[in-house]
């Protein structure tokens, strides 16, 4: 229900959902992931960055939630933090594309262009 309330833009709704479900199951790694997604998409970056976490405690390995967590953490400016998630995304998945997106700009950010380079390579 919040993933549909959500998608109809109606994330105050979806939150509420997701909040709930939290209740119910606080341990399910995707629902705090999702619940980081609404947060952030309404500009709640710290409470997105404590669900993303959160998330990551229960499953080390949720990729995704590497990658989201790593772009919030850009916006704060965590530049060495958001590095260090997108890295471990692409230890998850090595071929993932957004994962080597996100890391090639964050190393540009960092100014850290000769690693910049790197997620790039030629094929």
């Amino acid at each position: 229900m919040g993933i549909a309330l959500a998608g109809q833009g109606k994330t105050y709704e979806a939150i509420a959902h997701y909040s709930e479900a939290l209740r119910i199951n606080p341990n399910s790694a995707a629902t705090h992931y999702i619940m980081g997604n609404a947060l952030a998409g309404e500009g709640r970056i710290d409470d997105a960055i404590s669900h993303y976490s959160t998330a990551l405690r229960i499953n080390p390995d949720y990729m995704e939630a590497h990658i989201n967590l790593g772009v919030v953490l850009t916006r704060q400016g965590r530049i060495d933090e958001a590095i260090a998630h997108f890295s471990e995304a692409l230890r998850i998945n090595p071929d993932f594309g957004k994962a080597r997106d996100n890391l090639g700009l964050a190393l540009r950010k960092a100014v850290r262009h000769n690693e910049a380079a790197e997620p790039y390579p030629f094929r």
